[in-house]
């Protein structure tokens, strides 16, 4: 038996602390964030998750100039290239690890195809089969921007890194519909993680889980992230993916985890549920809410731009809750 005693955070738990500001209005404050040779609105992304994006959701982030990555479940890649790029816009997949991915491969490249971003997506990337396909992507595909994904250790993101990762993606059991602590134990608070594995990062840090809110993607930031991840604040927009269901009266989306019995129709290694998220509406006012919270937390920060958030102090809250 072997332990060790951690004091670790989760976004909820830390609070952060302003510095002089320097900004005449919020107004002047630059949200966007540099990620491969593209420039983005701000650094927010919805999850690659079936029950968040689908094509349409895709192509909406895309023309309002946010970064995207395209689940992989029962999507075919070159359609899903093929798609995006006759409407002028950057391609952004996602991939497995097992054979089908191999396969995939081998048609992209035959057809001549070329995804800007791909992203090796598995709930322990820190593998043997990782390993393989990023070696693989990283041939057929050089000028492609691979993100790997997720893990939530030093030693697992600089393993990554010198695999061939262009970006990893930590978090562990965190997301608003994953069951993985409860199925098997394995976790790690996300505010700790992101901070960690910045520590010895080389390449850009994608934080994934645990966004409750707006004030939660800057935490990231403070911890070191460059791109954050959410997957509930995109879910239950009439953009996401999904039908609405209406029950009584009142109209929802589900949403659901990459490992439930909703996405695999399989009873084997569920890691995650579905709820029924209350329906949105329109995601364009919640795109310009992240810019504007974003905007207003760069003031606090003390500076113009996200790296402000370089020079943010942070305290944590007793109990995890506002004292």
């Amino acid at each position: 038996m072997s332990g060790i005693t951690l004091s670790e955070y989760g976004f909820q738990e830390i609070h952060l602390l302003h510095n002089k500001c320097v900004a005449e209005s919020r107004d002047l404050c630059d949200p966007s964030v540099s990620f491969g040779n593209r420039t983005f609105k701000n650094s927010a992304i919805a999850a690659n998750m079936r029950s968040v994006v689908d094509e349409k959701t895709c192509r909406f982030l895309a023309e309002n100039g946010m970064f995207y990555i395209m689940h992989r479940f029962d999507v075919d890649p070159c359609s899903f290239i093929k798609s995006m790029h006759k409407v002028d816009l950057f391609a952004s997949i996602s991939i497995g690890v097992n054979g089908e991915t191999e396969e995939q491969l081998h048609k992209m490249a035959k057809e001549n195809l070329k995804s800007e971003y791909i992203t090796i997506d598995i709930a322990n990337a820190y593998s043997v089969k990782s390993e393989k396909i990023i070696r693989l992507v990283k041939k057929m595909f050089p000028e492609s921007f691979l993100i790997v994904g997720n893990c939530s250790t030093q030693e697992a993101v600089h393993t990554i890194e010198q695999w061939g990762a262009d970006a990893t993606k930590v978090g562990t059991s965190n997301g608003h519909v994953c069951e993985t602590y409860i199925a098997t134990g394995f976790s790690r608070p996300q505010f700790s993680t992101v901070l960690e594995c910045c520590k010895i990062a080389e390449k850009p840090v994608i934080s994934d889980g645990a966004i409750r809110c707006i004030g939660d993607i800057a935490k990231a930031h403070v911890a070191g992230a460059t791109m954050i991840m959410a997957g509930s604040l995109f879910a239950g927009f009439q953009e996401s993916a999904g039908e609405i269901i209406e029950i009584e009266g009142k109209r929802y989306k589900q949403y659901f985890g990459s490992a439930s019995y909703n996405n695999t129709r399989s009873k084997k290694n569920v890691e995650g549920k579905c709820i029924l998220v209350p329906y949105k509406g329109e995601m364009k006012k919640f795109l310009w809410d992240i810019d504007d919270g974003l905007r207003s937390a760069i003031s606090y920060a003390g500076g113009l731009d996200i790296k402000a958030f370089g020079n943010v102090k942070w305290g944590v809250r007793i109990g995890g809750v506002r004292q």
